[in-house]
């Protein structure tokens, strides 16, 4: 049997990515033997429509799988990125292929029945892909019942067949390596300076009031071997040429134990990386662990602050406090290692006091060449306590149960308001920058960035080259016309 898998990201911000899920899916359905798996990465695609012709002609595959990253990008000014999958890649393979279809990936986690019904489909995979995708071959072959498998969900005649839970692969070590080498061509994402990436475990025991990740990976963690982990990135490194490697999980150092006991390993392997993680959780870091990220090769990292006051802390359901957030900031700024900070303004009780109090929460918290990364305005998925509770309130909330865009409103700011305290702060702090607005560097800008960085041997993150270019405007007070431009603009309308 023929699989095609297709990656239908093509959102490149702040960089494009590389498809690993997919990689993960690929590797698991070869080593079963039984059936033959293409790859078809459409994230650099000029005409998507004609490559998929041209690969359906050509390895005239009997199952089309397309892996879907994201919804839309989760930002106050929402693109909505389904429709573009829609007409560039889903309606392309239906005219195209004739056999099954289907999706997965984590906006098939978040929102699969909506996604079939908004493209006219039969099959999601949610949960891990790996099993259940095999399975559904397996029987598929057979010409079994593709009915009562856990994970898939199916639709037909227009209605819901069934929509099961997850399926989760409660032994992560029992997985093959993705080796994303073999399926895909890397040098476009290496132009761009994209790092591998690596799972540490999977599933998140936090409960965050506007989070997906447990609907995603389950609510409890299910770890890999750190041993196994380390040969995995000694693997990739060698075999994929890229030393630039990010940790993926929800919470890379949640729990704290498993965290560190990965670094050493990681460290005994002695490979030269440029570590980051995109997930660092400010109430567990300590001194042991930001030692052990320096010596492992971490450059940077990604914090989730969300907020600098515990009172909305604690309404976004968080587990840390501004006393964490301080210390955090401390210990990562002491061991030289960047971080970008993000924030997630409009909360549930978000004030005009709350968010002062967060913005002189991070301007000392943060370093001055850290990048302080702001949402606004939460962006609100299927199956996050916050959707439940909007639900519970007014049922009317949504007509598609968030598959396309809901934004909560705190009931003593508006959105509106929130976003033009932010904008006259990063107006005042070179370091801020606004998630929706600042985060739209073409492609081609970042590989020149990248390339002239490589060529000077600068070993810093690329987003301090925008922090030192809003320092530049500043001086030049270029930055002070741009605020009076925007002020006045704002009277006008």
């Amino acid at each position: 049997m023929k699989v095609l898998l297709i990656n239908s990201n093509r959102f490149k911000q702040p960089w494009p990515v590389i498809p690993f899920g997919l990689s993960c899916i690929a590797a698991a359905i070869e080593r079963e033997r039984e059936s033959k798996v293409s790859v078809l990465d459409l994230c650099f695609s000029r005409n998507c429509a004609k490559d998929i012709r041209d690969m359906v002609k050509s390895f005239k595959p009997d199952v089309i799988g397309i892996s879907i990253r994201n919804i839309d990008n989760a930002a106050y000014n929402t693109i909505f990125l389904l429709d573009q999958v829609r007409d560039d890649i889903i309606t392309p393979c239906k005219k195209a292929f004739s056999g099954p279809i289907i999706i997965g990936g984590p906006a098939a986690g978040i929102s699969g029945r909506e996604m079939l019904n908004f493209f006219d489909l039969e099959y999601a995979i949610r949960g891990d892909g790996e099993a259940c995708m095999n399975e559904f071959l397996r029987r598929l072959k057979e010409g079994a019942s593709r009915e009562g498998l856990q994970g898939l969900i199916i639709r037909r005649s227009g209605k819901i067949l069934q929509d099961p839970a997850p399926f989760y692969v409660e032994n992560l070590d029992t997985l093959p390596f993705p080796r994303v080498y073999k399926y895909l061509d890397l040098g476009p994402y290496k132009r761009c300076d994209s790092p591998l990436q690596i799972q540490t475990k999977r599933g998140c025991g936090l409960k965050c009031t506007y989070c997906t990740y447990n609907r995603i990976e389950g609510d409890h963690y299910r770890f890999r071997s750190p041993e196994l982990i380390a040969d995995e990135i000694e693997t990739l490194v060698k075999d994929a040429k890229i030393n630039h490697v990010e940790f993926t999980d929800s919470a890379f150092n949640v729990p704290i134990d498993h965290a560190k006991a990965v670094l050493r390993a990681v460290i005994k392997k002695r490979l030269n990386l440029r570590l980051r993680t995109m997930g660092l959780n400010p109430g567990y870091v300590d001194e042991e662990l930001v030692a052990l990220m320096k010596e492992s090769g971490f450059t940077d990292v990604d914090l989730g602050a969300e907020s600098g006051c515990d009172i909305t802390l604690r309404s976004l359901g968080k587990n840390y406090t501004k006393k964490d957030l301080l210390k955090a900031g401390n210990l990562l700024r002491t061991r030289g290692i960047s971080t970008t900070w993000y924030l997630l303004l409009g909360a549930p009780g978000e004030t005009r006091e709350t968010l002062k109090e967060t913005f002189d929460t991070i301007t000392q918290a943060a370093s001055r060449w850290d990048l302080i990364n702001i949402g606004a305005g939460i962006r609100v998925y299927e199956g996050s306590p916050i959707a439940e509770g909007m639900k519970r309130e007014n049922p009317n909330c949504t007509r598609d149960n968030f598959l396309h865009p809901v934004q909560y409103e705190p009931n003593d700011i508006g959105l509106e308001e929130i976003k033009k305290l932010t904008k006259r702060a990063s107006f005042k702090y070179p370091n801020f920058f606004m998630y929706d607005e600042d985060e739209t560097t073409p492609t081609f800008v970042l590989i020149v960035m990248v390339w002239v960085m490589q060529l000077f041997r600068i070993n810093r993150p690329v987003w301090k080259v925008f922090i030192l270019l809003r320092k530049v405007e500043m001086f030049l007070g270029i930055r002070k016309l741009k605020e009076f431009i925007w002020e006045q603009r704002g009277r006008i309308a």
